[in-house]
């Protein structure tokens, strides 16, 4: 799939991505393949899901994740989006703490886009990096960079890879930066939140 890199790591997201999805829909092989994978997620949601409001939630996730990777656009929202808030609600809505450099936060700095999709596109990475036992750090050492930390995964396999596209879809068209490397024992994540500034 070509998601492991292997520049150093420093927040500067200049160099080429090895993956970087097109903007456009996805053709009809990919489509498929999200398709199973949805109703795999589905049936999933329905046996391990006993409480209503679980399931609900669950559900009403998966249809912003159809729409984000498949829709036709016309539900974006553009507003300033501030990196380090919409990084914070990602993290809290998988019950993990973001540690952020002091500065890196700056109430000025904004880029444009839809907040809701770059919070799930977010979402989505954290769930592909999950580790089956261990923990999943996230920090943002640098204004408009976040860093995602876990033990070293498996990236070929096929739901974490699923789950890796289509984050990586999501932010690409809003205009964030996604690197995954696997380095050692473990495996980290880069997201420069916004489009490079010249």
């Amino acid at each position: 799939m070509g998601i492991v890199a292997s520049s150093s790591l420093g927040c500067e997201l200049d160099e080429a991505v090895l993956y970087a999805p097109p903007r456009r829909r996805l053709t009809t092989g990919s489509h498929a393949e999200f398709v199973g994978a949805l109703v795999h997620e589905f049936r999933s949601a329905l046996a391990s899901l006993k409480d209503p409001g679980q399931l609900a939630t669950r559900v009403a996730w998966l249809v912003r994740l159809l729409e984000a990777v498949d829709g036709d656009g016309s539900s974006r929202r553009m507003e300033p989006v501030h990196g380090a808030t919409v990084a914070r609600q990602a993290a809290a809505a998988h019950e993990m703490t973001l540690d952020v450099t002091a500065g890196a936060d700056r109430d000025s700095k904004t880029f444009p886009g839809d907040a809701e999709r770059v919070r799930l596109g977010l979402e989505i990475l954290f769930e592909a990096l999950k580790p089956a036992s261990g923990s999943l750090t996230a920090r943002l050492p640098a204004e408009g960079c976040l860093t995602v930390v876990a033990p070293a995964l498996d990236l070929d396999e096929p739901q974490r890879r699923f789950a890796l596209r289509s984050a990586f879809r999501v932010l690409d068209m809003e205009g964030c930066q996604l690197r995954v490397r696997s380095l050692g024992d473990e495996t980290r994540a880069e997201v420069r939140l916004g489009p490079r500034t010249k």
